[in-house]
């Protein structure tokens, strides 16, 4: 029987939220008492509203996010195909905390889990920062971060069609460069941020899903991401 392992963070209020992004906000709508009131005849229900960021809790970045060009896809125009397919998590959690990780880190995470990215993968990366800080604001700082290089290792040559970290950016903190981001401009090869748990799943390949929402012209979305095991 497969095992399906939650790679999502809760969505509630006052959730760790990248510095400059919409606060995350659940507020109660309508209460079992107040529409028992109404409905009647022993029926109630109860409704809650969401404000929150499309890049707040665990999510994916539209290509229109980072590329300000006239035709940029937005979050409902990018294929379905992305978000999902077989998968692998490699460890790298041994890395200093604000390491800057090139092409040999993933080389060295590839070899001590006896796995091969191969091309059409989707690879997750388990740092160790979301076990260590979430939720406390120590969350939001000083974690690791890719190189460009490293990007464009994945993307370029290993061929991998989405990845993501258990951190709030591939790129590292404090950056204007955003280098990880610019190689997903030139590929539009999406990255996935605020992933959890993948110590559940580090060392094995899986398959993963992590949709995004049909937000109209939106520049990311809130995914439930989730690896199932055989």
């Amino acid at each position: 029987m497969s095992k399906v392992i939650d790679l999502a963070q809760d969505i509630y209020t006052g959730m760790p939220v990248f510095p400059g992004h919409l606060k995350t906000i659940v507020w109660d709508h309508a209460t079992h008492e107040e529409t028992a009131k109404i409905m009647g005849k022993g029926y109630s229900y109860q409704t809650r509203g969401l404000l929150l960021c499309d890049h707040g809790p665990t999510h994916v970045d539209a290509v229109n996010h980072i590329d300000p060009r006239s035709g940029a896809p937005s979050i409902d125009q990018m294929p379905l195909e992305t978000f999902f397919g077989p998968a692998l998590c490699l460890d790298v959690s041994d890395v200093p905390e604000h390491s800057l990780m090139g092409p040999e880190v993933i080389e060295n995470a590839e070899k001590k889990a006896g796995l091969t990215i191969q091309p059409g993968d989707i690879v997750l990366f388990y740092t160790g920062h979301y076990g260590r800080y979430y939720p406390s604001t120590k969350y939001l700082e000083g974690y690791s971060g890719f190189t460009r290089e490293a990007a464009e290792y994945l993307i370029l040559e290993k061929r991998i069609k989405n990845w993501g970290v258990d951190s709030p950016s591939p790129d590292r903190p404090p950056t204007t460069a955003y280098p990880v981001h610019m190689v997903y401009r030139e590929t539009r090869v999406p990255h996935m941020e605020n992933l959890c748990n993948l110590d559940q799943v580090a060392g094995k390949r899986f398959m993963f899903y992590g949709f995004p929402l049909k937000i109209r012209g939106g520049s990311g979305s809130p995914i439930r991401a989730v690896a199932v095991l055989d």
